[in-house]
């Protein structure tokens, strides 16, 4: 095993034998079991239909919020990226409205459209625009005008300029703006469903927390981080894939 995989391995094991030394030992508010008996309601958790029902609905309202998000951001921010008078024009406010979180949207859909899916994955989608918008301005600004010079005068069609030149130039930001955007996404998605009642692994936590039921809680709050854990990985393992001629990626693999 690589010390790139065995240091956070090695780290996570310590801290969660930690946890349960500690939880045992009643150093830790009796609010806090111990991991063993997170593992093991999560374990009777895994043959509950319901649970898997909350999962899909969750990794649902992440998917079609990236995708309607990554989209509409992909959209918007190449054309203000393209049009410097656009770019100038919207640059104040996008740059006031870029810190807000998608969160606080919540309450006003919650009012308008109640606690359905759709709200969840308008909010998923809201928190996935801001990072592909502003990563397609600046892919789009970066592209160098003298390269796509230089491929006119070899002759290159606008076609093959696109695909040639000014799409390996922006590759790379979008790639990096759908790995933020996954982990925003997943995020609010289970923030929506936690603070709004939307079914899904926030709403099934949220109802375990009322409960009293701290082992489930507890588990699922570690099923929400892996899950992200595991998006991640697999966008960086296609990212790496698919942009192995960038010159970060030929780095790494060297």
């Amino acid at each position: 095993m690589s010390p790139q995989v065995l240091f956070p391995v090695a780290t996570t094991a310590g801290l969660l034998a930690l946890w349960e030394l500690l939880a045992r030992g009643g150093a830790l508010p009796a609010e806090i079991p111990p991991f063993s008996d997170v593992v093991a309601r999560l374990v009777d958790e895994g043959g509950d239909s319901a649970f898997w029902t909350a999962l899909g609905q969750t990794l649902w309202h992440w998917f079609a919020g990236l995708l309607i998000g990554g989209a509409v951001g992909i959209v918007v921010g190449g054309t203000i990226g393209t049009v410097p008078f656009v770019h100038r024009l919207l640059n104040v406010p996008l740059e006031f409205l870029r810190p807000i979180p998608a969160i606080v949207y919540l309450p006003l859909l919650i009012l308008v459209m109640g606690s359905r899916s759709q709200t969840a994955i308008i909010m998923a989608s809201l928190g996935a625009l801001w990072p592909m918008l502003f990563q397609s301005i600046y892919g789009v600004r970066a592209i160098d005008a003298q390269v796509v010079e230089t491929g006119r005068v070899f002759g290159l069609t606008g076609r093959q300029i696109l695909r040639y030149v000014m799409l390996p130039s922006v590759l790379p930001y979008l790639a990096t703006g759908v790995r933020i955007s996954s982990s925003l996404a997943l995020i609010v998605a289970v923030s929506a469903e936690l603070v709004g009642g939307v079914p899904g692994l926030g709403s099934s936590l949220g109802a375990a927390a009322q409960n009293g039921l701290y082992p489930t809680m507890y588990g699922l709050l570690l099923v929400s981080g892996v899950l992200g854990l595991l998006l991640n990985t697999a966008l960086e393992r296609t990212e790496k894939r698919l942009l192995h001629w960038y010159v970060a990626h030929r780095e790494v693999s060297t």
